[in-house]
């Protein structure tokens, strides 16, 4: 539900926000409320640079911090490991990322979520929900939050003896911030059931006569059906993923001409705000997260040089690692635009913000450290 702009108060607090952090709910949608009975409907986990993975009641998505809003401060809470590191953390949100476009259960299931919630009854749908999404991520480093990781809800997170409140992680809404939170609200609500993760994976399945519901389920087939490789490679081909430049130019087409930039923004503080959070989300999330696929396509082709569908994977990434660069430096250019258009507004924006900090894109190296891990996974499994 998109809140008003005149009824909202308050919005997460992006700045004192780390990643791995359990985002509790009001989505204001009263029939679920009075249903479950509970304090917040819906949870999330944080996975920094502004940007949180839920399951919206589609799939599983990632979604801007600004595309919820809340008429009250008690509307919404944060969460956060009592005891934990910066290392765990950030495998958690990378536990949540790799869920994306993950089918929504069948609602059917939620009847039995207290019935179940207490037990060791595990799911075997191999599909998601909400609470379900945060409580598997750290069950995946180990971290076990609540009794049953695959039967639980929102307000079970408020219990657990290994979570605690973050305070100043809810803040008060200003005017400077409406058009960005009113535009994530709406992006949110638009594209809720698309998901190209979700819509390749069901394609897929199709061709496998398997349930796939991720990337990982995507690739394995393909050692043990060869045959069936050429059809995976067009299928892949004739869908959205992996097609970074295309869904940037659907969704803003004004990026990349100077005039309708300047004209799509009232003014640079505007602008200044999408420009910042943009080149953050590019340099920690999407360029390393892309980095990081074709690293691991790089390996499955060194061990399995023979598979074509790992080879054209491979290929097909590395041109969306370099789509993204691409925008990425668009961004850069974008801000000088701004500096030498409207200069004083530009400034203006400075010295309050501050200056972001790297405004050329300086590409950095990968840590292979989660291949380390994901190796280390599978020898433990034998």
């Amino acid at each position: 539900m998109i809140v008003p702009q005149e009824g909202i108060k308050y919005i997460f607090n992006p700045y004192n926000l780390l990643p791995g952090d359990i985002l509790l709910m009001n989505t204001y949608e009263e029939d679920m409320r009075a249903r479950m009975k509970c304090k917040y409907e819906h949870a999330a986990i944080y996975i920094g640079d502004a940007f949180l993975m839920e399951a919206n009641g589609a799939h599983v998505v990632m979604s801007h911090i600004y595309s919820y809003a809340f008429r009250e401060y008690e509307h919404a809470c944060v969460l956060r490991l009592k005891k934990s590191s910066p290392f765990i953390l950030k495998e958690v949100a990378r536990n949540a990322r790799k869920q994306m476009g993950r089918e929504y259960v069948n609602t059917m299931q939620f009847r039995y979520v207290r019935a179940y919630k207490n037990t060791d009854k595990q799911d075997e749908s191999n599909k998601s929900f909400c609470s379900r999404l945060v409580a598997q991520s750290y069950l995946s480093e180990g971290i076990q939050l609540l009794p049953n990781a695959d039967y639980c809800e929102p307000d079970d997170f408020l219990t657990s003896e290994l979570l605690e409140v973050v305070p100043n992680t809810i803040t008060e809404f200003h005017e400077d911030l409406a058009k960005v939170v009113m535009n994530q609200q709406q992006l949110r609500e638009e594209t809720e059931i698309e998901s190209p993760n979700a819509e390749l994976f069901h394609e897929l399945s199709k061709l496998y006569g398997l349930n796939i519901q991720d990337l990982g389920q995507a690739l394995s087939p393909s050692q043990s059906r060869p045959e069936l490789n050429e059809r995976a490679i067009e299928i892949i081909k004739s869908s959205k993923m992996f097609k970074h430049m295309e869904e940037v130019k659907a969704t803003s087409s004004w990026l990349f001409d100077d005039a309708q930039f300047l004209s799509h923004y009232a003014n640079a503080q505007e602008a200044l705000h999408f420009l910042y959070s943009s080149m953050n989300h590019y340099d920690n999330t999407i360029i390393p997260c892309y980095k990081e696929l074709h690293l691991q396509m790089i390996m499955l082709t060194y061990y399995f040089p023979q598979n074509t569908l790992f080879v054209f994977m491979r290929d097909y990434i590395k041109e969306m690692v370099e789509e993204a660069i691409t925008c990425r430096t668009r961004f850069a250019d974008l801000f000088m635009l701004l500096a030498k258009e409207r200069s004083t507004e530009t400034f203006a924006f400075i010295e309050q913000y501050g200056l972001y900090r790297d405004i050329d894109y300086n590409p950095e190296p990968v840590d292979i450290g989660f291949l380390l891990k994901d190796i280390m996974k599978v020898y433990e499994k034998q």
